[in-house]
């Protein structure tokens, strides 16, 4: 793949860290600039869903070379990437050849998944359309499908070479999806950068109305973070990676007790951050004023901040987290002055605590 001095025009944002073979592009209408970094040579094709593929497919030039996954969770199966190889193998493309990923998280994770083990490993090229993927799961190379026994259980660590996120793709984004980016991106200022969390109060209005110049500058700030700290710890042995899981611990679980069908997973995440805060408050780790904030910061963006079912109900899912090590049950908490970190040194009783306080 070449780089065109299209790029480097001001108006687009090239992100990269230094030890991590992701760049990501962020700016207005870089979908129809995409095929520029692809040498003529190259044998490629597209994954995108039925949505993403008649929003998007037009404006990446993608007609005939797209297979079409079902939309959503029920694109991440085995079965899903099998026919994915086959419409490669059609296409004739060759180990030199690249997947794109045209659509959200679960596009990127199944077309991730078979760039991953096609001819046993191809490029990928992440095109991510939902503020969620732009922010988030587009980037740091986790791919995956999921099985009858759980989400997520195969997959591979498969980073894309180019994330190329259009700032245009969100306009079209429905609210309610919309909202569950935004919970990722308060994750961001709760758990690595305070001054981006002051900047996102200060900017919450424009940001619900979409305003493109702020939304470029959220998702690149986004970006540039999970960049730094994917770089540190690409296949998440060292606990640094695990950062980025502030809330998730309370708000998977939250998510799978109500059977993944009343809350998505920002909203797990929103009310998950609320408990690891009034954790963090207990341990003497952060003021009630960051409480305060956080509370303040979420409901203004329409994010859920307290837990919907009791302590008994998640429990038993909090157990299965994978962050958990050898019975150690493993929690990302916020500090003040300093990035959140990994604790595996917090009793279950405290959490609970933490939990029933926070739903009061």
């Amino acid at each position: 793949m070449t780089p065109s001095g299209e790029f480097g025009k001001a108006r687009d944002s090239r992100l990269e860290a230094e030890g991590f073979p992701t760049t990501v592009v962020v700016g207005r209408g870089v979908l129809s600039r995409v095929f520029r970094y692809l040498s003529p040579q190259d044998s490629w094709a597209v994954a995108a869903d039925e949505m993403t593929s008649s929003l998007f497919g037009s404006s990446l030039g993608a007609a005939g070379r797209t297979f079409l996954l079902p939309q959503g969770e029920e694109g991440k199966t085995l079965s899903s990437v099998a026919k994915i190889y086959s419409f490669l193998g059609e296409h004739s493309v060759d180990r030199s050849g690249t997947l794109i990923a045209l659509g959200g998280g679960a596009v990127g994770d199944a077309a991730g998944f078979a760039a991953a083990t096609w001819l046993r490993g191809i490029r990928l090229v992440q095109c991510p359309t939902t503020l969620l993927a732009q922010v988030d799961s587009s980037m740091g190379g986790k791919t995956g499908v999921n099985l009858p026994e759980g989400k997520n259980l195969v997959g591979a660590f498969h980073p894309a070479e180019w994330v190329f996120a259009d700032i245009d793709c969100l306009a079209s984004q429905k609210d309610g999806d919309f909202r569950q980016g935004l919970a990722e991106v308060v994750k961001y200022g709760a758990g690595e950068d305070w001054n981006f969390f002051s900047w996102l109060e200060e900017n919450a209005s424009g940001i619900l109305r979409r305003s493109p110049p702020l939304l470029e500058e959220v998702v690149a700030r986004c970006a540039k973070m999970k960049l730094a700290v994917a770089a540190q710890d690409e296949r998440e042995q060292r606990g640094i990676r695990a950062r980025l899981n502030l809330g998730h611990t309370v708000g998977h679980a939250l998510e799978a007790a109500g059977g993944y069908e009343k809350w998505k997973h920002g909203d797990g995440v929103a009310a998950g951050m609320m408990v690891a805060f009034r954790l963090a408050c207990r341990l003497g780790e952060l003021d009630e004023e960051h409480i305060t904030r956080l509370e303040r910061l979420l409901k203004t963006f329409g994010l859920p901040t307290r837990p919907d079912r009791p302590w008994e109900e998640i429990a038993p899912f909090l157990l299965r987290d994978k962050k958990n090590l050898r019975g150690s049950l493993g929690l990302v908490l916020p500090r003040r002055d300093a990035p959140c970190e990994l604790r595996r040194d917090i009793p279950l009783s405290l959490l609970r605590e933490a939990c029933e306080k926070t739903a009061l």
